[in-house]
């Protein structure tokens, strides 16, 4: 479930990419104190220290009205931080400072960069940008960065391993290229040469928080939630407004069943991003975790949460087609979900990078997945969750195939087809053997193969992985049903 609305986190994803592009370039006039205060900022920038970048690039475009670094800066930051309008004006402002630079190179490295945003208005350079800069400046990093965050957006795996490498050819400490290569290694599903970077990554920025953000993301996805735990904790000591962080740490509770834990720091991050558009972004993390976890109630609730928050959301307008289709409202749930993707397709984006448009495309493959186990008999199901698998499988992170593949397991083991329920299933417990959903369908699976033996190992990993989980949550529940129905199995075998 998670990456047919991953598909609509796309889109900014795109612009964050622009995020991380920071200049680091000393400018050739305006004051001294600007220019270093310029510097200062952007280091702090290129670390994700959004907000403590304000100050130092604030002051920088006071002292010197005139300096383009600074304000590009500044709407990254203000970006960055989801705060939408503050960002608008000043990514105006670095459009026109930057057209009045009268030096080119520095122009067009500033072009570069505010056109990667997709909002500039030099966005429509970019091809011609990327042509000229690359044979012109073939070893700024600043042109090699930008290179790499696009051929990110598109490329395939070795190709975006050798863009960050290049990066390192030039600068063997330029630490974010370890943390890049890291989440490439991760989404590649190579959990240990994910993690050997990212701790590369820490001893190279070791006052950072975002180091100990990233690991701990690559040992939450293998199912190491206390060790992970530990690392978003670290993260949040040494950058307490780091909301990703929390964010995580929540995540490592739910998926554990610690409900009310984990809603606690969620209820915490909303505060600190109050006035900002970023409490669109958790509340969809948390529906999207509520829904990988079959916990049907608060997924629900989740859903009228974002409907009633967010009605101009076309994100939530594919959450709203859906509870229509629950809701037995089909007519109404097609034609809302047809009028969001023409509306998606029409766009730019679409058209220009495939990547998004494979997206688009999984998020419809998704939807025809999810209405068929409301509407259709068992061996439609499969036949839709097989589709949506193989669009998903042309773009989306390894890990990010898993809510898929369990809802593709389940529509097997409905059309009496165990043993391709249990070929989705183990590959997933072999990452994360803590996985609630995976364990409740491995159960299944060893059920309907008569496997006593198989149900009884899988029954007691999964209590084992909900030993800490409120008394209400809905794995105990699943647990308690599943030990009848393996005691019976065990009974008559």
């Amino acid at each position: 479930m998670k990456w047919m609305f991953g598909a609509l986190l796309l889109g900014a994803l795109l612009i964050g990419t622009s995020f991380l592009l920071t200049d680091g370039h000393d400018p050739s006039d305006g004051p001294q104190e600007a220019r270093a205060l310029t510097q200062e900022g952007t280091v702090l920038l290129h670390s994700y220290r959004f907000q403590d970048s304000i100050h130092p690039l604030r002051t920088a475009l006071e002292l010197d009205p005139d300096l383009p670094e600074a304000a590009i800066g500044l709407a990254m930051a203000y970006g960055g931080l989801g705060r939408r309008e503050e960002f608008r004006n000043t990514l105006a402002l670095a459009d026109s400072l930057t057209a009045a630079l009268p030096d080119k190179d520095r122009r067009m490295v500033a072009q570069l960069r505010l056109g990667l945003t997709r909002q500039s208005r030099f966005s429509s350079m970019l091809d011609s940008l990327m042509t000229r800069l690359p044979r012109e400046q073939p070893d700024n990093i600043h042109v090699l960065r930008a290179q790499a965050e696009l051929i990110k957006l598109d490329g395939t795996f070795e190709e975006k391993l050798a863009a960050w490498r290049r990066i390192l050819d030039q600068d063997p400490n330029f630490a974010e290229a370890y943390n890049q290569l890291g989440y490439l290694e991760l989404f590649h599903g190579d959990y240990a040469k994910a993690i050997e970077y990212m701790q590369k990554y820490a001893f190279l920025a070791p006052e950072l928080a975002n180091p100990h953000d990233s690991l701990g993301e690559v040992l939450m996805v293998q199912g190491e939630y206390e060790d992970a735990a530990r690392e978003f904790r670290a993260a949040i000591a040494k950058q307490p407004d780091l909301y990703n962080a929390y964010i995580n740490l929540a995540k490592t509770m739910l998926y554990r069943g610690m409900i009310k834990d984990g809603l606690k720091i969620m209820d915490q991050v909303h505060e600190m991003v109050e006035g900002t558009t970023l409490g669109l972004k958790i509340d969809l993390e948390l529906f999207h975790t509520y829904f990988q976890l079959d916990m049907h109630q608060e997924t629900g609730q989740m859903s009228q949460t974002l409907i009633a928050n967010y009605p101009d959301s076309d994100r939530v307008a594919v959450i709203r087609a859906i509870r229509y289709g629950y809701m037995g409202r089909l007519p109404e749930s097609r034609a809302l979900m047809d009028s969001t993707l023409t509306h998606w397709r029409d766009q730019e984006l679409y058209h220009l990078l495939p990547a998004y448009q494979r997206s688009i495309d999984n998020t419809e493959q998704s939807y025809n997945a999810l209405i068929a186990d409301i509407t259709g008999n068992p061996a439609t199901r499969v036949k839709r969750w097989e589709e949506a698998l193989r669009s998903a499988e042309l773009f989306a992170p390894v890990f990010q195939l898993w809510s898929t593949r369990i809802n593709l397991a389940r529509a097997y083991l409905d059309n009496n087809q165990p043993d391709k329920a249990r070929a989705q299933i183990e590959p997933i417990l072999a990452v994360n053997p803590r996985l609630v959903p995976a364990l409740t369908v491995a159960v299944r699976t060893d059920l309907a193969l008569r496997d006593p033996k198989g149900a009884r190992m899988a029954l007691e990993q999964l209590q084992w992985s909900i030993r800490q989980a409120d008394e209400d949550y809905v794995g105990r529940r699943q647990a308690a049903q599943l030990e009848d129905q393996v005691l019976e199995l065990e009974k008559h075998p």
